[in-house]
């Protein structure tokens, strides 16, 4: 029997049924016991596998439309029962189904009470033509011979859904039970050239590896006559004697016992074989021929199989892509705010439009009393836009008062652009060990700085004595994180400044306590550019221990912009 077809190797795989005169199965074939020809051809055989099954593949369909009720329904329930009790292990796979039951929602299963329960349920309606349920009213309908033409079809379409379902499951062989007193192929009328024919279903079931066993439950044992002169005329095999014939299954007749249990043997032990062809997709069907050398061992296969047409390798390889498994992405972390850090993130203008992002952070102030608390000593940040893609991928050290970035050091703040809008950060927080012993996700959202007047976010420099503060100067220096000082520092605010045009922003801050209400202004350098960075010297001397607020004030002929920057003198 055909196997399977694949097509990058071009390799047919044939299995085979061997058993001697008394019907026992032959387990001792070899590989130079077997001769095939293919189209005639003798093929060499490159392969010959002893296949035990103990994990088969089953389906079993009940055709009410075409048996009889009384004794015929009886001897269907009473001998697939019995299979199902009998031949069925527990490894097995079976699904039982019945006209009008959804051809989208086949499932095999080892659940044995659900199959018994569908087995038990089963009436047989051959000839009775009145309709049961709204769908045989509206779609069922008719003349005797009308119903009778849905009803065909209906079987056909039930049984060509099963061959191509059981075909999904792998390249092994697979039994398909048709139980039924009888099928007509059908004349193909317009309108319904799409819908599963005979035809259909013999492809069907070869391409996907399957045998069908018809049982025909009005058979019934008939004594054994005496032979007569005259041999009686072979009358032409039914169509479904011809399934059985072209899928290398068999005729369940007048023993269904012996029947059903010879379809459970044929699946349990064969032999797979393989060569190769040489005309592997031209979409024909090509007659194989099997023959053992050894004498008295009688063997059964497939008459031959259906080679893939080009359309069907490209229906192929197109499936094969779509259903390939694809590389999932790691679920995303939840948000979560580590405890370890102190975290600061900051606006400026960027290149092309988009923001430049300015990333510092530093350990969190311990608690007094607690010995246990972990300390960051860095961490390593990666910046995701709304896609995925990485903004910023690296390592960043703390930063603190007059902290200078040295090259060939690890730097102590992050620069990336991003566009306007939600981006992710994922802070992986390390030990002096190296060892991760926090992790930070955040979602942030990207201011856009676009605009006629501007204020991006106000870096906070510190410095603990004058040698530090003239340290400030440097284009290397690195603003704090912390918004809590000592009266004996002295802060340095840089805040970014854009206008659209030429003219240069008047810019004036203002030193306001947590009230809101002013209490001195505040001295303002700035550049003579329309993109310039106002700075604001600041000592803490004066100041009582409190809460207060720096405001910023941007202002042009075509608007104005304000910010306000709020601190904490703690001592």
């Amino acid at each position: 029997m055909l196997a399977a077809l694949a097509l990058a190797t071009q390799i047919v795989n044939i299995d085979v049924i061997a058993a001697d005169t008394r019907g026992r199965s032959v387990e001792n074939l070899k590989l130079a016991d077997f001769e095939i020809r293919d189209d005639g051809a003798v093929r060499t055989v490159e392969g010959a596998r002893l296949v035990k099954d103990d994990a088969r593949l089953f389906a079993i369909y009940l055709d009410e439309y075409h048996v009889a009720s009384g004794a015929a329904t009886a001897r269907v329930r009473d001998a697939v029962a019995q299979f199902i009790e009998r031949d069925l292990g527990p490894n097995d796979l079976v699904v039982v189904m019945k006209p009008l039951d959804s051809l989208f929602r086949i499932e095999l299963t080892r659940d044995r009470d659900a199959t018994r329960a569908v087995v038990a349920g089963f009436e047989g309606r051959k000839g009775e033509y009145d309709p049961r349920n709204d769908y045989e009213r509206n779609f069922i309908a008719g003349t005797p011979a009308r119903v009778e033409a849905a009803r065909t079809q209906v079987a056909w379409s039930a049984i060509n859904a099963l061959a191509i379902h059981l075909g999904t499951l792998g390249d092994r062989r697979k039994t398909l039970i048709v139980v039924s007193e009888g099928l007509s192929r059908m004349e193909r009328r317009r309108g319904q050239e799409t819908l599963p024919s005979f035809e259909a279903v013999i492809r069907s079931a070869t391409r996907s590896n399957v045998a069908i066993y018809p049982f025909d439950p009005s058979t019934t044992p008939t004594p054994t006559l005496a032979p007569t002169p005259t041999p009686a005329p072979t009358p032409t095999p039914t169509p479904l004697e011809r399934l059985a014939a072209e899928t290398d299954g068999q005729i369940i007749g007048a023993d269904p016992e012996g029947g059903l249990r010879r379809a459970a043997a044929d699946a349990s032990t064969y032999y797979l074989l393989t060569y190769q062809v040489a005309n592997p997709d031209d979409g024909k069907f090509h007659d194989v021929q099997v023959r053992v050398k050894r004498a008295n061992v009688n063997v059964r296969a497939r008459k031959g199989y259906f080679a893939p047409s080009p359309d069907d390798t490209l229906r192929a390889a197109l499936l094969e892509r779509i259903n390939a498994p694809k590389p999932s992405a790691p679920p995303e972390p939840a948000p979560h705010a580590s405890t370890l850090i102190r975290p600061w993130f900051g606006w400026s203008r960027g290149d092309s439009g988009r923001t430049r992002v300015t990333f510092v952070w530093e350990p969190a102030a311990r608690v007094p009393g607690d010995r246990g608390r972990l300390v960051a000593s860095r961490l390593v940040l990666t910046a995701l836009d709304k896609d995925g893609a990485v903004l910023f991928d690296g390592p960043v050290s703390p930063t603190g008062p007059a902290t200078i970035e040295e090259l060939g050091n690890v730097p102590a703040r992050a620069v990336f652009d991003a566009p306007a809008g939600r981006i992710r950060l994922r802070m992986a927080i390390q030990d002096a060990a190296a060892q991760v012993i926090d992790r930070d996700v955040r979602d942030l959202s990207v201011r856009d700085l676009r605009g006629d007047v501007v204020i991006g976010t106000a870096q906070v420099l510190r410095a603990r004595n004058a040698r530090e503060f003239r340290s400030l100067d440097d284009a290397a220096a690195v603003p704090v994180a912390s918004r809590e000082f000592s009266r004996t520092e002295r802060l340095l605010f840089r805040v970014p400044i854009y206008a659209a045009s030429d003219e240069p922003p008047s810019v004036s801050a203002r030193l306001l306590n947590r009230s809101g209400q002013a209490m001195r202004q505040l001295s303002v350098s700035t550049s003579a550019k329309p993109s310039r960075f106002g700075e604001i010297d600041l000592p803490l001397a004066g100041l009582a221990a409190g809460e207060y607020i720096v405001e910023v004030v941007a202002i042009t002929s075509s608007g104005q912009a304000k910010d306000r920057i709020t601190f904490r003198v703690i001592s």
